[in-house]
């Protein structure tokens, strides 16, 4: 449903300013939004709510509201698709202390920054008893304090998508690809037999943090330490980095920048033969390969190449929160609605049948329809695939700084790549950058793997 490092973070982080500068001279928090959320039986909440979110999230929203209302018939929801400026709405809602919606979506990645700004509800009192229901690596970005202030909602595992049409033609085996020296070597024999009309992978040189993400959550680094420090500049950070050095040094890659035409064209051509993505991907390859004309590519998924043989085959990219805001007047039906959606079988799987929504509800995942064939994928239960391991998945620290370290780090990234990605200690001279930008310490050298 989302994905990491989006253009429009530069937009967001002037939002984020404006929000610290109006928080400052925002009036003081009434009794209102300090009272904590009760316990009330399930289905006795009463009231009218909106929720604010955008995209198929919203839709997914609005096609559950009926079953929602027939399980708690004293509760009127609206769900307002808010647009490509929620965002900087909610902060200044939150900052001037009315006009928040009763619950609102979030990007996971965000949700440490707003929840630092002490403007949503404590949901500890109704929420604290889930927290087994969840990966532990999601559920720890909601908390602060050891207080719980949203609930994942969907989430973003990792896999490899790959053309089976491609893989057989050139003679690849999927099931041999065990490490990322092994893609690359398959990607070697892709590119060599096609004359190098193949490539392996898109990989712009303006488009590296997902991957760089998506690596350091399997080699344990970290971008902030535990205590918000900046620890980019570690012995798991630079072995992810090196990865991403010999994916492009290995002449596998296309220089196309994610999401753009050519990339979604790319699904349907012999011009890429893989994806390394999260789930949600599959929802966009199901859509947009029907606005193509001809043979269609035949499709499948493999497990996420591990960094060595025997480590993790697991990595998670996106995802949101449902959140309250303190200034909420009924915060029991708001809870109501979050936790049908989110903390209910029923909630998860209808989103996920209709629009693709991952469930990040551990019960959901164990359910028989998580081990359904897709049609699309060849019979494959890819579902089942990205469900594997989820628990595994490593936590990255997501302070308040993230979502601006983020621009400065595609920055220099982008650079490096540009200028022939020399060792000349680019993670060492990100860090001291981040850490003089953002006005936070540096970590002691090297950061412990999780």
């Amino acid at each position: 449903m989302t994905r990491l490092f989006n253009p429009r973070w530069g937009l967001h982080a002037a939002a984020i300013c404006c929000l610290a500068i109006v928080a400052g001279c925002a009036p003081s928090m009434s009794d209102r939004d300090t009272a904590p959320i009760t316990e009330m039986a399930y289905g006795q909440a009463h009231g009218d709510i909106t929720v604010w979110s955008w995209n198929i999230a919203a839709k997914s929203l609005q096609a559950m509201i009926p079953a929602f209302e027939r399980a708690n018939p004293g509760v009127k929801a609206n769900v307002d698709m808010t647009g490509a400026r929620m965002s900087t709405r909610f902060m200044l809602s939150l900052a001037a202390g009315t006009g928040a919606p009763d619950v609102s979506q979030l990007q996971m990645t965000d949700a440490p920054h707003y929840i630092a700004t002490g403007r949503l509800a404590d949901l500890t009192p109704v929420a604290g008893k889930y927290r087994s229901m969840f990966p532990p690596s999601l559920w720890d970005n909601c908390t602060m304090n050891g207080r719980v202030y949203a609930i994942p909602w969907d989430m973003g595992p990792c896999g490899v998508y790959y053309k089976r049409d491609v893989f057989k033609k050139y003679g690849i085996a999927p099931e041999k690809i065990e490490t990322w020296d092994d893609y690359i070597e398959a990607g070697k024999q892709i590119a060599s037999k096609s004359g190098g009309r193949t490539k392996m992978l898109p990989l712009a040189s303006n488009d590296l943090n997902s991957l760089f993400e998506l690596l350091i959550q399997q080699t344990g680094g970290q971008i902030f330490d535990d205590e918000g420090r900046v620890a980019i500049d570690s012995p798991q950070c630079r072995q992810a980095l090196e990865i991403i050095r010999h994916v492009r040094e290995a002449g596998i890659t296309a220089d196309v920048p994610a999401w753009g035409q050519e990339w979604m064209a790319g699904f349907n051509d012999e011009t890429i033969a893989t994806y390394p993505s999260a789930v949600w991907l599959g929802g966009t390859l199901k859509d947009t390969v029907n606005d193509y004309t001809g043979k269609k590519a035949e499709w499948g998924v493999f497990r996420l190449p591990a960094v060595e043989r025997g480590g993790l085959h697991v990595s998670n990219l996106g995802g949101s929160v449902l959140v309250i805001p303190a200034q909420c007047k009924n915060k029991e039906a708001a809870w109501a609605f979050i936790e049908y959606a989110l903390c209910t079988k029923e909630g998860q799987l209808a989103q996920y049948k209709s629009f693709d929504l991952f469930p990040a509800f551990l019960p959901a995942l164990a359910t028989p329809q998580m081990a359904e064939p897709d049609p699309f994928f060849g019979g494959q239960r890819v579902s089942k695939l990205f469900a594997t391991d989820v628990t595994r998945i490593r936590r990255l620290n997501r302070t308040k700084n993230w979502a601006e370290a983020a621009g400065y780090m595609s920055q220099d990234f982008s650079h490096w790549a540009s200028v022939g990605m020399p060792e000349n200690g680019l993670l060492g001279s990100l860090q001291r950058k981040l850490s003089r930008r953002l006005d936070v310490g540096e970590a002691p050298k090297g950061v412990a793997r999780r």
